[in-house]
């Protein structure tokens, strides 16, 4: 990744400042020196480099002009063959920008920066007197980053920080502490749920059987009304066909007298 130019828009003291590097040269180096006085804005220029990739930090210390809510620091960046423009405002979410003002996944810039953390990256590419020395006290103790890197290299395990990295993602993911979202916590809701609809549904061996024993009986009363029903439904068709008959005999007895003599 390559650093064109760095746009200080609302940053520190800085407002609408610009630092143009220029294309990356055909041949020759590509070396450039920022220098100044004591308080020119060297380290606000760095810090605003660092903001741009990682984002601006809760607590910045270079809200003292513009407040937080209006930071913003931009950068052109070379890098997979193209420039890429990107912008940082100050927000938790969502902060890394297109030019215009259109938001950005993370990706983008964790691809080129190979997993490499802020302060990683600090140490190994914005060295100053402070991490110099603070660089120096990991070296002794074999901890920190630096201490971690050149411990790294010696043993052959370069990219032990990047695969720590992986591995506690991943952890992460399956359960972290009062987290929502992790592999567990969705699986205990999920048990939780199944837990509710089996209650809804189950039932003791005891009412189990005392409800067999109350189907049996009702089964038993339906068999005995419905044979009942039949007995009924007969006896109704035999006396609709009497109640039918009885005018037929009267006339059929009329009948015989006027046919007697």
């Amino acid at each position: 990744m390559r650093l064109q130019r760095l746009d200080l828009v609302r940053y520190g003291r800085f407002t609408d400042r610009v630092l143009d590097f220029g294309a990356k040269p055909a041949e020759g180096l590509d070396l450039h020196v920022v220098y100044g006085p004591n308080e020119a804005g060297k380290s606000t220029s760095l810090n605003g480099y660092l903001d741009v990739l990682f984002g601006i930090q809760e607590q910045s210390r270079y809200a003292f002009l513009h407040p937080y809510a209006s930071m913003e620091v931009g950068a052109a960046l070379e890098f997979d063959g193209a420039v890429h423009e990107v912008r940082r405002i100050k927000q938790r979410t969502h902060s890394l920008r297109n030019a215009r003002g259109e938001v950005l996944a993370p990706a983008l810039l964790a691809g080129p920066l190979g997993g490499l953390t802020r302060d990683s990256y600090r140490m190994m590419f914005s060295l100053d007197d402070e991490t110099l020395e603070l660089g120096g006290d990991a070296i002794l103790d074999s901890q920190g980053d630096i201490g971690e890197l050149l411990f790294s290299a010696s043993s052959g395990l370069a990219e032990l920080s990047r695969k720590l990295d992986e591995v506690t993602d991943e952890a992460d993911k399956i359960f972290r502490k009062r987290a929502s979202s992790t592999h567990i916590a969705v699986l205990k809701r999920r048990h939780t749920d199944l837990k509710t609809k089996r209650d809804e549904v189950d039932v003791q061996a005891s009412e189990h059987a005392r409800l067999a024993e109350s189907l049996a009986r009702a089964e038993a009363s339906y068999a005995g009304a419905a044979r009942d029903l039949g007995v009924a439904r007969a006896r109704a068709d035999e006396l609709r066909r009497i109640l039918r008959a009885l005018p037929l005999r009267a006339q059929r007895e009329g009948l015989l007298a006027d046919l007697g003599p």
